[in-house]
């Protein structure tokens, strides 16, 4: 009896496995090169004061408010404010200024406006490049292959108001006195470029 339940079992499962069916899938994972900056953890929130925003990203101002301030400069670290992504290549950050590289006055009696390789000069994860209307940082990654690929690496910005003379501060103050401000202001346009 135990030869018969026992042969009846195996016959069942041979029956079984010679009706399964299979399904054969291609699975495939694709990577595509792509580059994107966009604005960093570091930056603050940008609006005029009373929570409105601004239609900026983030804002920064350079103050000047003492004769050390006027005589040697001021700067302003902003870390991590931008954060960029770059598969496939290396990459460059590009700076663009508004108004063909002039500073616009706000607010004071000053000029209407200033060139701005006189005022400041940024820096872009340490790299300096000369304020002009077009600004470029990099290379940065050693290749221009995948090997030097990033993923949300934030970058550090220095906004550096350079040293004025008082030639240079009659001109931005103008006729204003002591209790006149003097605003001068300019767009910043960060972009990324493959090296």
């Amino acid at each position: 009896m135990k030869k018969i339940i026992f042969f009846a079992v195996a016959v069942i499962g041979t029956f079984s496995l010679a009706n399964a069916q299979s399904a054969k899938v291609k699975l495939n994972v694709e990577l595509n090169p792509f580059q994107s900056i966009e604005i960093g953890s570091g930056a603050g929130q940008s609006n005029d004061g009373n929570g409105i925003a601004t239609g900026y990203d983030d804002e920064v101002t350079l103050k000047y408010e003492k004769a050390a301030d006027y005589i040697g400069g001021v700067q302003k670290l902003v870390a991590k404010q931008l954060k960029v992504s770059s598969v496939g290549s290396g990459y460059k950050i590009k700076a663009t200024l508004s108004a063909n590289g002039n500073f616009t006055k706000v607010a004071g009696n000053g000029a209407g406006t200033y060139d701005a390789k006189k005022l400041v000069e940024i820096q872009v994860a340490g790299q300096t490049a000369n304020t002009d209307m077009n600004m470029e940082f990099g290379p940065f990654g050693n290749t221009s292959t995948a090997e030097s690929s990033v993923l949300g690496k934030e970058l550090d910005v220095k906004y550096i108001g350079k040293p004025l003379n008082e030639s240079t501060v009659k001109d931005l103050l103008g006729n204003g006195g002591k209790d006149t401000k003097a605003k001068y202001t300019i767009d910043v346009v960060y972009t990324i470029a493959a090296n």
